[in-house]
């Protein structure tokens, strides 16, 4: 089956524009969130997020009602989430409700109340549509998705399998009533999930993790950890590594460092329903995903053009477009390097290009500084659909393209192969020799040409970049041979 990234779809202006202003609020069993995000591009920006832990859902599953203090709660949170969207002069606000709302008999008076003050209707999602939008999320955020998306809330956990090809298996589509708000044995949520055959038949494959109480998870193993990235979407470990993590937590009850006071009394029944999972599924690594059913809602409204273009590279041409001195660089570097990249495999292609669109990162920074800051920028840097490990090579890359050095925290070494390192070092030494010859200029880089044969790199310059008396591009080219395993060559300037 043809891999998704052999099909690499490179961002149009279009799909990395991102002027629209959209307010989601959710309104959930544990919490109302407001997000205000920067959409219409193929990345949503969130510009303002606030949550407000509400718990409508508590007393719900004893006595099928909202309690009366919880909704006088929730309606102070909406109340000042209204007010912040009236001057937020947003083009969209959408409201949506998930379990809480959709199963207490009182709902219908919430929901009045809510509609007024809001302005707008209050959509209340069915079980089915959330566990779509939620994976649709996912598949926002991520390339090449095939596992089991599960998005665990206070009132419900909802779950849909995503095949080969980034298809949806409608008939998986479920939502069960095991959010973390609910004191559920495991035994239970284990014959619960047991249930699901079709949950068994995809033992082994990745469980994507979405959902506050698990992006806790995600934030504890941080914690425990000195070599780490601290952003929670992409984070993979191990079905082994979870269990030894949730050990953890469970014997403080969830007062560990990286985990919201909020969380601590959620954690151990979140950590049931994760345990429950690993037991009849079987994944062989779980990914952690800070999207989820909003990112799903906009994802939905995209245009299918735009919703197929790569979110790695539509993020770093948006990052690149806005930090570099010229436009059009990002372009220009990859056409000069695409010998280059027809030599690369799908997954490494797409970093080198993502690279390229950020190779003038931080050319506003002081010198001395420029490298680590491009290093720290790229760690920590709002683009998705990029694990850790691909994210610490990127930012090795670029800090190499500015100081011509391999960076010497541990974590590169850590979690980056030999063989990984040397491919770092001879992309981060291309870029450096191209910025430096032509002074990051698009119309000069697309006059340099290399050509890749069997044995050797032949990189032509324009004649006017080189002077008979300089040495620097023979100082560059020459600190690429180092790491390249095929001899390269300076052509003479071409005569006119």
């Amino acid at each position: 089956m043809k891999s998704d990234l052999e099909s690499i779809q490179l961002p149009s202006q279009e799909s990395i524009t991102s002027d629209k202003r959209i307010a989601l609020i959710d309104i959930g069993s544990n919490s109302i969130r407001l997000v205000i995000y920067r959409a219409g591009g193929r990345l949503p920006h969130p510009q303002f997020n606030e949550r407000e832990v509400c718990r409508l859902g508590e007393g719900v599953m004893a006595n099928g009602k909202m309690a009366q203090d919880r909704i006088d709660h929730a309606m102070e949170a909406l109340s000042r989430f209204a007010l912040i969207v009236r001057h937020s002069r947003v083009e969209r606000l959408e409201v949506f409700a998930t379990e809480a709302v959709r199963r207490a008999s009182n709902s219908p008076d919430f929901l009045v109340s809510a509609e007024s003050l809001l302005g707008v209707p209050v959509r209340i999602l069915k079980g089915s549509e959330e566990a779509t939008l939620s994976a649709k999320g996912v598949l926002s955020g991520f390339v090449e998705v095939d596992g089991v998306v599960g998005d665990i809330g206070g009132g419900s956990l909802e779950m849909l399998s995503i095949v080969p090809g980034q298809k949806l298996s409608e008939a998986s589509n479920i939502s069960l009533q095991l959010g973390h708000l609910l004191d559920l044995s495991e035994e239970y949520i284990h014959r619960e999930l047991k249930k699901l055959d079709w949950l068994a038949a995809r033992e082994g494959s990745t469980f994507y993790a979405v959902g506050g109480v698990w992006r806790a998870l995600a934030t504890a193993h941080a914690s425990f950890h000195k070599n780490r990235v601290d952003i929670v979407h992409g984070l993979c470990l191990s079905r082994d590594q979870i269990l030894a993590l949730m050990e953890k937590i469970d014997e403080v009850d969830g007062v560990v460092k990286g985990i919201p006071p909020a969380r601590y009394a959620s954690m151990r029944q979140g950590n049931r329903v994760m345990r429950s999972v690993l037991r009849v599924m079987k994944p062989e690594k779980v990914i952690f995903s800070s999207y989820g059913l909003r990112e799903g809602i906009l994802y939905d409204q995209l245009d299918g053009h735009i919703a197929k273009v790569d979110p790695l590279l539509a993020g770093a041409a948006e990052y690149g477009g806005m930090a570099s001195r010229f436009d059009h660089l990002g372009p220009a570097l990859i056409a000069s390097l695409e010998p280059l990249l027809e030599d690369l495999p799908p997954e490494l292609d797409r970093l080198v290009r993502a690279s390229c669109y950020l190779a003038d990162l931080c050319w506003l920074e002081h010198p001395d500084y420029r490298g680590i800051l491009a290093l720290d920028k790229m760690l920590g840097l709002s683009v998705v659909g990029i694990s850790h490990n691909e994210r610490v090579w990127m930012a090795a890359v670029l800090f190499i393209r500015y100081t011509g050095k391999f960076p010497k925290r541990r974590l590169f070494k850590g979690m980056l192969t030999r063989k990984e390192r040397k491919l770092a070092r001879f992309i981060g030494l291309t870029l450096r020799m191209m910025m430096t010859v032509s002074g990051g200029i698009p119309e000069i880089i697309q006059d340099i040409r290399m050509m890749f044969k069997k044995k050797s790199i032949e990189i032509a310059f324009p004649a006017e970049t080189i002077g008979e008396q300089s040495k620097l591009c023979e100082r560059r080219v020459q600190s690429m041979q180092d790491y390249s395993a095929r001899k390269i060559k300076i052509l003479p300037p071409e005569k006119d």
